[in-house]
């Protein structure tokens, strides 16, 4: 399936899209909403709360159960609700939605082909890659970044560490839906996502492109609810100033004690 609008301003799991691999998932549509209207914005924000208290329940015993055992649903609209924030923070910051826009086009136009790339030479000893760019879309460059910034915190961004001790974190934490051909794959995909992002280390300092990575990973996540680690590697770190206090409180209530 060539890449189309449809994959670009998703909202909602099941993207397929071959033709960008999952690298041009739901991120642009998500920049689009900073550049959009602030009514906008606000709408989005109180449908993703109206829906998060849904999903706790309404009488006590619900709400209870909900509160001591988080459900997806529960963490999925709790992102929703922080990916509002984000674009409102990126409304107000209009250089770093340019430089998600630059980051993220080089997700699809470098890494992503340096994987197709890495499984051609691979195929004939692995037949499972012969069809990545179908097995990519889902949870692979939202883990791939989320692993990342988690790394750089792990190793207090010393860089020459900072991809091992994300494969490392990809063990510890296996990512939603991976299969043979993202494990076969991932090793080259992290050197490759970490290219992308030591390219912008000569023009942006540190605590920039690490911010860009993080709300990269929230956008391009095709199904938050099923995917925790974004949410604590990528969005309980930002604090004030980025998101707000609803937000932030939804996604403690709505992580599994770890």
């Amino acid at each position: 399936m060539a890449h189309n609008l449809s994959c670009a301003n998703a909202k909602k799991p099941g993207c397929a899209c071959s033709g960008c691999g999952g690298s041009l998932h739901g991120w642009p549509g998500h920049l689009d909403l900073a550049d959009g209207s602030a009514e906008e914005r606000a709408s989005r924000r109180e449908d993703a709360v109206q829906d998060w208290y849904v999903a706790v329940g309404s009488d006590e015993e619900t709400r209870c159960k909900h509160l001591s055992a988080p459900t997806p649903q529960m963490l999925g609209h709790a992102i929703d609700a922080a990916r509002v924030d984000l674009a409102e923070y990126l409304a107000a910051h209009p250089s770093t939605a340019e430089r998600i826009r630059e980051f993220g086009g080089l997700l699809n136009s470098q890494a992503f082909g340096r994987v197709k790339a890495e499984a051609v030479r691979r195929t004939a000893r692995h037949p499972e890659l012969a069809h990545v760019s179908e097995a990519l879309p889902g949870h692979f460059w939202c883990s791939l970044l989320a692993a990342l910034v988690g790394a750089a915190d792990r190793v207090e961004r010393v860089v020459d560490k900072i991809p091992a001790q994300a494969r490392d974190l990809l063990e510890e934490a296996p990512p939603p839906d991976w299969g043979g051909a993202q494990e076969l794959i991932a090793d080259t995909a992290v050197e490759a996502v970490w290219e992308c992002a030591a390219a912008f280390l000569l023009l942006w300092r540190p605590d920039e492109l690490f911010l860009v990575m993080r709300i990269l990973a929230v956008f391009i996540c095709p199904a938050p609810g099923r995917h925790p680690e974004v949410a604590r590697l990528c969005l309980l770190s930002l604090g004030r100033g980025i998101l707000q206090d609803a937000a932030t409180h939804m996604l403690r209530q709505s992580l599994t004690p770890r």
